[in-house]
């Protein structure tokens, strides 16, 4: 396997894992936790709208919560898909289309546990 192949796939399962269990879940787990900003109430300079987000994600049930934070979980995955596709159709190595497909087919497949595909 070539040197691009490897930190393409390298590349990819990064990205993955971040929307696993890395940033990609950050805001999920706050949506979770019924907490969006602990320190928003404490600090006097705090942006007004993590005083709004803590109100609102108390006022949301468990289960509205869940839908909530899985939305936000399936929008950063989004932002990934369409990072790659501007790599792509900025033709940026080793992201461009190859005999698999594209990076951001890729991606959805790593992200859907397929196997890469056997060179």
């Amino acid at each position: 396997m070539t040197e691009d192949r490897n930190l393409y796939r390298a590349v990819i399962d990064a990205l993955v894992v971040q929307c696993r269990e890395g940033q990609g879940q950050v805001s999920a787990r706050r949506v979770v936790a019924g907490v969006w900003n602990e320190n928003a109430e404490a600090v006097a300079d705090a942006a007004p709208d993590q005083h709004a987000m803590n109100v609102l994600l108390t006022a949301l049930s468990p289960d509205q919560r869940a839908v909530l934070a899985g939305l936000l979980a399936e929008e950063f995955a989004s932002g990934v898909y369409n990072a790659l596709q501007v790599l792509e159709a900025a033709r940026v190595a080793p992201f461009t289309p190859g005999v698999h497909g594209t990076a951001s087919d890729s991606f959805l497949d790593r992200l859907d546990d397929w196997a890469w595909p056997v060179d």
